[in-house]
């Protein structure tokens, strides 16, 4: 490397040292002309990895150099400020000797194993910045810079940090290396071991992630290659092979050599001239270790196989030995003793029952050849492994745990029910068929289930109704003791034999259907309807009590009949009126599903069972007192007449609702009575003045045809229903209110007009007497007056000072309806009427009516209305909507012909 003295000319020299501060320059080479420079930049072609900077020591590359001397990728310059290398200076490598910079210091020997760390563990990067800093280290290790010449902040923090690393490492992990190894202690042939490795610095510290090439004699399972941990430690796992001895032998892959291979140009100009350079260097450490190995101890573990089986089966067993080498080899011999009748029995001291031998090799795991084992007991194994030159034998204890296990019998049991179906009072056995107890000896118990309603009921979770026990002596054919069966139902037997000794446990399955039995049941039957008469519409039920059935689940079925219109009428074929069903859980009273009757009539249940394997038949008889009952129609007839008051020669109709038939069908005739003056006056006798029938379906509402009504007065409906022995019959009452309407009467009080007086009985009301309207000077009596059916006009009095009250109409304090007071305009013969000034009343007008009892009503007029007489309103009459006092009387022109005056005039007031 080199600052002004590789610029090339005087010139630019002189001008390079102008530039640079004077302070700073060190001592320059003896000759600055250097061959390979051109402006302070290498022109031979051999910088590497790295870059230019020009800092206060002018332009220099800080990097390493390539091509310079053959064969080396990466070799940086130990001499600052001499010529760029070039391969024409012919670089030799410099052996022996003291290195000493070019001012002649020498150079420490750690500074130099520092130096060949560096540049080997670091210098062979393609990293620009880490090559820098590898330069800059060199060069600190040789001593020929200038202060701050060869300092890493100058460049970039980067290059500074990686400058701080090497320095680290290189001072910790610099050589001359040393390979410690330490074995474990007592090694025994076949026992696990381990060889701990470290490779240290000059310094005493383990290199981490080193990889180690591994090489052994008597020593098993030695991994070819291991590497040292981030602590620089390698655990190394081996086995001892054999009694002669274990050795290791450790090989490190290739290290920084300890001291760095200095390269000098010899061409005799840049010998004095040129730089030299410094090459990265390697080397392999090696290292032996050797312990002595003491004879090992075979071990033996093993597991028969299975633990516990059955008399037939094949056992084996399971063995592992340990503590040998891999090329061990021997024959190994199984010894089988057996059977005993308990564990604690089991004796070693006789001829085995069974003795075979296998080849084993090597650790590892084998299992034995199988043995067959017929006879019930207790059986161990022993195992005899052989011992050789390098292994001590091995015997497995006798009755070992591991080693000892069981063989067991497996008895089957089967069984017969003495007879599949039975009555009840009836005595059953069951026979019972053992197996497979290869002589041995056990108890059976047997349990009797019972009695279930049917087979998917059976359960065997519960307490048995019969328990026993019969000893069986070995395989054969036993019989249990006899239970007499009482009640109807399903029965189960089950039989077990508990666990015991060297016997498995064993049953039968419960509901088995050779196990199951029937005491069949003779079911009977009787029922009471819920009521032995009732109304269409309503709903019915049956009381159904079953007996007989014991425990046995029987479905009923139920049939409802009618309507017959009479008892002797009653049969139970074709389609009955309704159907239905419910399970009988055995004996006991169950009621039907309720069933609505429709239509009027009688009506009868009948049930009947089935018959089934576990039940007979059984059947109610048709028509049975106790399970028939009348729904008889109690009809409730209401009717609404069409109109309250209509105009005569218009149409009524009547609004028929008919209750408590339900479906049942009944004629209905209808009759209209009238025409009457009075309300009081109606009767319901005689000829009517319309008559007609209908047949109602039932429960409804219909409409009567209308009929025309010609002269004014009151008519009234009255129906009846036809009766017949399943119905009865109904009248409506005559002359009820919502059944009359009012053929409207015409009101006429005009000159020359006659009316005869209709006179009205007293009522509930309090009749008026006197009616005053003190703005008109109005003060007339006032006489109850009816409808002049005659003439078809309101009777109103033919005395022309007198009023006319309307007597089927309101009365004065009534809460709703019109009271109607009509007075004549005037006559000819008489002058003016008591009316006479009444089309004057103007809204507000005040009008007071005395009535009867004393009492004095006010009333204020809203409304004067004048109409064609043809037109008059009908709600005049009407006793519908608020109360209010309507007073009518004639107006308008007077029509000599007809001698009457065209209209009405009409004064409504409402009370005060």
């Amino acid at each position: 490397m080199r600052a002004a003295s590789v610029l090339a000319g005087l010139v630019l020299s002189a001008l390079l040292l102008i530039a640079a501060p004077t302070a700073g320059l060190a001592r320059e080479p003896p000759n600055q002309n250097d061959p390979c420079s051109a402006v302070g930049r290498d022109t031979c072609n051999t910088t590497g990895v790295g870059f230019y900077q020009r800092y206060r020591y002018g332009l220099r590359w800080f990097g390493d150099y390539r091509g310079a001397v053959p064969g080396e990728a990466h070799t940086f310059c130990i001499d600052l400020r001499f010529w760029y290398p070039s391969p024409d200076y012919r670089f030799r490598e410099t052996t022996g000797g003291a290195l000493k910079n070019r001012d002649g210091r020498a150079v420490a020997l750690q500074s130099q194993q520092k130096m060949a760390y560096a540049v080997w563990s670091y210098g062979r990067s393609a990293n620009a910045d880490q090559q820098a800093a590898v330069m800059l280290y060199v060069h600190g290790l040789m001593g020929d810079g200038e202060p701050g010449e060869v300092d890493p902040s100058a460049l970039n923090p980067r290059v500074a940090a990686l400058h701080e690393r090497i320095d680290r490492d290189a001072s910790r992990f610099h050589g001359p290396y040393r390979i410690e190894t330490k074995l474990s202690t007592g090694l025994t042939v076949g026992k696990p071991a381990s060889a701990t490795i470290r490779v240290l610095s000059a310094e005493g510290h383990a290199l981490p992630n080193l990889r180690l090439t591994l090489a052994g004699r008597g020593a098993g399972g030695l991994p070819a290659q291991v590497r040292t941990g981030t602590a620089g430690v390698a655990q190394v796992p081996l086995v001892p092979t054999d009694a002669t001895g274990v050795r290791v032998g450790v090989t490190t892959e290739a290290l920084p050599s300890t001291m760095p291979r200095i390269f000098t140009p010899t061409v005799p100009a840049a010998a004095r001239n040129g730089q030299r350079l410094v090459a990265p260097g390697s080397q392999r450490v090696s290292f032996q270790v050797s312990a002595p190995v003491s004879q090992g101890q075979i071990t033996v573990s093993s597991a028969a196989t299975p633990a516990v089986l059955l008399a037939g089966e094949v056992a084996s067993d399971r063995v592992t030995i340990g503590g040998v080498s891999s090329g061990w080899r021997a024959t190994v011999t199984l010894r089988t003793y057996g059977p005993f009748r308990s564990a604690d029995a089991i004796r070693c001291d006789q001829p085995p029952a069974a003795e075979t031998s296998f080849a084993a090799a090597g650790p590892g795991t084998i299992t034995t050849p199988p043995t067959r084992m017929d006879g019930p007991g207790w059986y161990t194994y022993v195992l005899v492994v052989p011992g050789d030159a390098d292994h001590l034998g091995a015997t497995t204890p006798c009755a070992e745990p591991t080693e000892t296990f069981r063989v067991e019998v497996q008895p089957r049991v089967t069984t017969a029910v003495s007879s599949a179906s039975v009555r009840p009072g009836t005595a059953v056995t069951d026979t019972v068929i053992v197996q497979g107890l290869a002589g041995e000896q056990v108890a059976i118990k047997a349990a009797l289930y019972g009695p279930f309603p049917s087979p998917d009921r059976i359960s065997c979770d519960g307490a048995p109704i019969w328990t026993g026990t019969v000893d069986a002596q070995g395989d054969g054919q036993y019989l249990t003791a006899p239970f007499t069966l009482t009640v109807a139902g399903y029965y189960t037997y089950r039989e077990s034999i508990d666990a015991i000794g060297l016997v498995r446990a064993s049953g039968t399955a419960c509901a088995d259907v050779a196990e199951t039995t029937i005491a069949v049941a003779a079911p009977g039957i009787t029922t009471a309807v819920s009521a032995q008469q009732t109304a269409p519409g309503a709903s019915i039920t049956d009381q159904v009590i079953v007996s007989g059935l014991g425990a046995v689940s029987a479905p009923v079925q139920v049939e409802l009949w009618g309507p017959f219109p009479t008892p002797q009428d009653i049969v139970c074929s074709g389609t009955p009126y309704w159907t239905g069903s419910f399970v009988a859980q055995g004996d006991g009273t169950y009621t039907t599903a309720p069933v609505q009757l429709q239509s009027a009539g009688y009506y009868t249940y009948r049930e009947s069972i089935a018959g089934a394997p576990a039940n007979d038949a059984a059947a109610t008889a048709c028509g049975d007192v106790a399970e028939t009952t009348l729904a008889r129609g109690q009809p409730v007839v209401t009717t609404v007449a069409s109109a309250e008051v209509v105009r005569p020669g218009s149409r009524l109709s009547d609004r028929v609702r008919v209750q408590g038939l339900g479906r049942t069908s009944a004629p209905l005739e209808m009759e209209l009575f009238g025409p009457f003056p009075t309300r009081a006056a109606m009767r319901c006798t005689g000829a009517p003045y319309w008559s007609g029938r209908v047949t109602v379906a039932g429960d409804g509402e219909i409409t009567s045809p209308s009929v025309v009504v010609d002269a004014a007065g009151f008519y009234t409906y009255r129906e009846h229903l036809v009766g017949s022995p399943v119905v009865d019959e109904v009248t409506t009452a005559c002359g009820e209110t919502a059944e009359t309407a009012l053929a409207a009467p015409a009101i006429t009080t005009g000159r020359g007009e006659e009316t005869a007086t209709v006179a009205a009985p007293a009522g509930a009301g309090p009749a008026p007497t006197r009616i005053r309207i003190g703005d008109l000077g109005i003060d007339a009596p006032v006489s109850p007056v009816g409808v002049d059916i005659a003439n078809g006009v309101l009777g109103v009095p033919p005395n022309v000072r007198r009023t006319g009250w309307w007597r089927d109409g309101a009365a004065p304090g009534a809460t709703s309806g019109s009271i109607l007071i009509a007075g004549h305009v005037d006559s000819a013969r008489a002058g003016a009427g008591s009316f006479f000034r009444l089309p004057q009343a103007r809204a507000g007008t005040r009008v007071q009516v005395a009535t009867v009892d004393g009492g004095t009503h006010e009333y204020r007029v809203v409304s004067v209305r004048r109409y064609l007489k043809r037109n008059l309103p009908t709600s005049v009459y009407s006793l519908r909507g608020r109360a209010r006092l309507v007073l009518v009387t004639c107006g308008g022109p007077f029509d000599q012909a007809t001698r009457h005056y065209r209209d009405n005039i009409v004064v409504t007031a409402v009370p005060t």
